[in-house]
């Protein structure tokens, strides 16, 4: 008992350091494009709309509530906005902490599943951002660790466990819409392993009545909610998601969530754990987190595939899985149990090392760093914004970054791309088209805009169209102010997309606009900018 208290005080201590460390960083970092979307979009919209405005992938209904809750309390901070996801990764790591001393018997297994699942690099960085996957990865794992738990306790005594998995079920899914998969998924593989069909239906209701009606009543829930805003959910996924049109395109599509999400390993550890333990009990705690995995990711053929982060919920479960096979392996093995002290600590080296690099890559760069370094840039360079980018820029620096742009539009010399290889041009109409321009140059140069932020910045020659010229495979900028005809003006916006488009209106004193010129006819463009005068010029992007 002592040694019990013992780890858990140690455990408690290293995840107060860590969860310390996300207190910083949600005081410091600069917010992001889908924080500041969910802020202003969603926190002043009534309850019940929170509940039905699901078309769009920037409300995660528990953590939009949550938002509203502590914005209530404390307005205007980042840690009002953000603290929903770090309790979600606080409850984590609880609930984490109370499935390892229950049904594990090794200190050293123990601590091996909380570094992994923990030291996660995408699980740390949505821990403290304002969205919602630390809260489903809290939940699913919740019900994992309430089904195991319900097959072990005796019939009579199941009732609590089964009103934990209709919590965790429906928790999953307000958290992340994506969570009425993990409920079915788990929670169908969890009945095909461990209920005995073989004793009747009889027997099946007796033993698993709790259970039975905890998924009554979250089926009537979940079919009150999908099924009443089915169009809103049905808009969203015709407007995101990728699909997939060969064999090749999705086995990248889950190479590459996989790999990011750190899951690429555990499918094959799994794997080997339920061979190595197919003789006991422990084998079908792997098939159970290893299934859940295959069939999640066949999912995306049918729902289409969704970002890496919303396999993230899967990482716990299958470290969990990996965890219980290793608990029973040092238990049949004393040389293993010897050499489990050293492979721990190795364990936590190599998860310690690429926690924070995984968390840098998962989150999206200091752009307040970044545009501290643009305005120092020549002004005869123009730059291509990231529509996402400017979002958040004119948020942070409205009354800096809109006069820079303006500035740099007057005698362009040179073009900026920062992060894309493309020039985002915005067709102006209901709904927006946006359309990515290829340069159809090399660049002149390709660094660094801010040093340990992985945001390239990659430069380009402009120059003026040449009479006769082919446009074909280049790119083209047009610079214009609000002294040009309106039939050009009306010509640009109906044939050409907005450049920066996040600070256009039409009003606004100068506009830049951009396109492929392919199908331009150079001397046609050359009269426009007789025709507009001063107000209007045309540049080509070239080697």
């Amino acid at each position: 008992m002592r040694r019990r208290r013992l780890f858990v005080l140690v455990c408690c201590i290293l995840f107060a350091l860590l969860a310390a460390v996300r207190l910083l960083n949600i005081w410091s970092n600069t917010p992001e494009y889908d924080e500041i979307w969910t802020v202003q979009h969603y926190k002043d919209l009534p309850v019940s709309d929170v509940f039905s405005d699901v078309s769009t992938p920037n409300n995660h209904v528990l953590n939009t509530l949550g938002i509203k809750f502590f914005l209530f309390l404390l307005p205007h901070h980042n840690l009002s906005v953000r603290l929903t996801a770090f309790l979600g990764f606080c409850g984590l790591f609880l609930i984490l902490l109370r499935a390892v001393l229950l049904l594990l018997k090794h200190d050293t297994a123990r601590s091996a599943v909380l570094t992994v699942v923990l030291l996660n690099g995408m699980l740390l960085h949505y821990a403290e951002t304002a969205r919602g996957y630390s809260l489903q990865a809290f939940f699913v794992f919740g019900i994992l660790f309430s089904l195991l738990c319900f097959a072990l306790r005796p019939p009579e005594n199941r009732t609590f466990n089964a009103v934990m998995w209709l919590l965790c079920a429906t928790g999953a899914c307000l958290s992340v819409s994506s969570g009425v998969l993990y409920v079915v998924v788990l929670t169908g593989l969890w009945a095909a392993l461990f209920v005995p069909f073989r004793g009747g239906i009889k027997r099946i209701w007796d033993d698993n009545r709790p259970l039975i009606l905890a998924g009554l009543a979250w089926g009537l829930f979940a079919l009150a909610w999908y099924g009443g805003n089915y169009s809103r959910f049905a808009e969203g996924r015709a407007m995101f998601g990728d699909s997939f049109h060969s064999p090749a395109q999705y086995l990248s599509y889950c190479i590459r969530s996989a790999h990011e999400t750190r899951l690429i390993w555990t499918l094959p550890c799994l794997a080997v754990c339920g061979v190595l333990l197919r003789k006991t009990q422990h084998w079908r705690i792997c098939a159970l987190t290893g299934g859940a995995m295959v069939l999640m990711f066949a999912s995306a053929l049918v729902t289409k595939g969704g970002p890496p982060r919303i396999y993230l919920p899967l990482f716990a479960p299958a470290v969990f899985g990996i965890g219980a096979a290793a608990d029973e392996l040092l238990a049949e093995n004393r040389k293993l149990r010897k050499a489990a002290l050293w492979i721990l600590l190795i364990l936590a080296a190599v998860c310690i090392f690429c926690s924070d690099r995984d968390r840098r890559k998962a989150a999206s760069p200091d752009l307040a760093a970044v545009f501290r370094e643009v305005v120092k840039m020549d002004t005869r360079i123009f730059v291509s914004y990231k529509s996402t980018d400017l979002y958040v820029l004119r948020m942070l620096f409205a009354n800096a970054v809109i006069p820079d742009n303006f500035e740099r539009q007057r005698d362009p010399e040179m073009l900026l791309l920062l992060h894309d290889e493309f020039i985002s041009a915005v067709h102006v109409g209901d709904p927006p088209i946006e359309e990515f321009v290829d340069p159809g140059a090399a660049p002149v140069s390709e660094d660094f805009v801010v040093p340990g932020e992985d945001v390239r910045f990659r430069l380009y020659r402009l120059r003026p169209i040449r009479p006769g010229e082919a446009l074909d495979g280049k790119a083209l900028l047009c610079f214009t102010d609000d002294t040009i005809p309106d039939d050009i003006r009306h010509w640009l916006i109906d044939n050409l997309g907005v450049v920066n488009s996040m600070i256009f209106s039409p009003e606004t004193p100068r506009i830049c606009y951009g396109a492929s010129g392919t199908g331009l006819d150079a001397d046609n463009l050359l009269q426009m900018e007789a025709a507009g005068g001063k107000g209007i010029f045309f540049r080509v992007v070239s080697d």
